[in-house]
């Protein structure tokens, strides 16, 4: 026999992983038991039921900054995903953390986000203050849990332990509705942290790329920033493509080195070590972010589009408390256990940019 079973892939891990690693035979199980898979570790499966599920196949045409109506090739919710996890597994495989458990975590970190991007996840916390608020991170527990229910048990995409807890990094709302297994809050993996990082090296360089793209601002504009010009001088040429690839190979690189030397310096049983870049990244890379804070997310074109989808959303979260027959069948079953605001919640964060649009005067 030549081809590689679960097992096989098990102690490969205990063999190679670190220490500080989460290997697949401390994933914490799923809430109903299932058989062992033959060839997949359980990380593995959860990333292939993320992939699988009709959320997932939704944030292709769900806004990361720029609406999909403004051009095919600015980045959507899902081609971030997908970076972010390219740039996660390489980072755990290089620090030998579980790659399979980061990619897993990395493709679902953003299920739970709304239409148009986070002026959307402040609409819906601000209509639902009363009711336990909205954070993109908490409903993205809450769809491979229980909304996302392809299996017809009621236990959603019946992800391990480990996988789950790490979707609920950042600050949960109070009252949000998780459950029970997952209160108190603890320390989510490793992974989940390099997938913290990744996700910001993914936004802050294709952001700037979509940026450029547009024309919101120019590449001299952005050559006063110190992390373009170490790209740059990297790249040996000012083609742009050429210069966001470079910055983000700084960005990782240094998140590997400076996490590297954290891992090493201490011991099994210790403090875990903090998934962090150096401090000189850092700042640049905070540099950055109020670049496209100042260039980008607040220029009047994204606002505009961004701030009209935050009111469609307001006008259809109060005409469906006026109007709830106006909820699909599979949400009007779910009123009685989660009532009605909860419910128009859950229907609207789970729509696109474009079903909201066609939906809403």
């Amino acid at each position: 026999m030549v081809w590689l079973r679960r097992e096989d892939l098990e102690d490969r891990e205990l063999h190679e992983l670190s220490p500080w690693a989460t290997p697949s035979r401390a994933a914490g199980g799923r809430r109903l038991p299932e058989a062992e898979d033959p060839l997949r570790t359980t990380f593995q499966r959860d990333r292939d039921r993320v992939i699988h599920s009709t959320a997932f196949r939704r944030l292709q045409h769900k806004t990361q900054v720029l609406a999909a109506f403004e051009g095919d090739h600015f980045r959507s919710r899902m081609t971030h995903s997908l970076e972010v996890s390219q740039m996660a597994r390489s980072v755990t495989a290089a620090l030998r953390l579980n790659h399979d458990l980061a990619e897993a975590i990395a493709l679902a970190h953003d299920l739970g986000h709304p239409p148009f991007g986070h002026v959307g996840e402040e609409a819906l916390h601000e209509v639902m203050q009363a009711h336990g608020g909205f954070r993109h991170n908490a409903q993205g527990a809450r769809i491979v849990d229980y909304l996302e229910d392809r299996y017809g048990h009621g236990h959603g995409l019946n992800l391990t332990l480990a996988t789950r807890r790490s979707l609920l990094k950042g600050r949960v709302p109070d009252g949000f509705p998780l459950p029970a297994d997952l209160l108190p809050k603890r320390p989510p993996p490793l992974e989940a942290h390099v997938v913290d990082l990744c996700d910001k090296i993914a936004y802050l360089t294709h952001d700037l790329d979509d940026g450029l793209r547009a024309g919101l601002f120019t590449n001299e504009q952005a050559h006063d920033l110190r992390l373009w010009q170490l790209a740059t001088d990297a790249a040996a040429s000012p083609l742009r493509q050429r210069v966001i690839s470079e910055m983000v190979a700084l960005l990782v690189h240094d998140l590997v080195d400076t996490t590297d030397a954290s891992l090493t310096a201490r011991r099994p049983g210790e403090e875990p070590p903090r998934i962090a870049h150096s401090a000189t990244m850092a700042v640049m890379a905070q540099e950055l972010l109020e670049f496209l804070r100042q260039s980008f997310y607040r220029s009047p074109r994204v606002l505009t589009v961004m701030e009209d989808g935050a009111q469609r959303i307001r006008r259809l979260f109060e005409r469906l408390l006026q109007n709830p027959h106006e909820l699909p069948a599979a949400a009007t079953e779910r009123l009685a256990r989660d009532g009605l605001h909860r419910v128009a919640c859950d229907h609207i964060a789970g729509m696109t940019d474009r079903y909201l649009l066609r939906h809403t005067p």
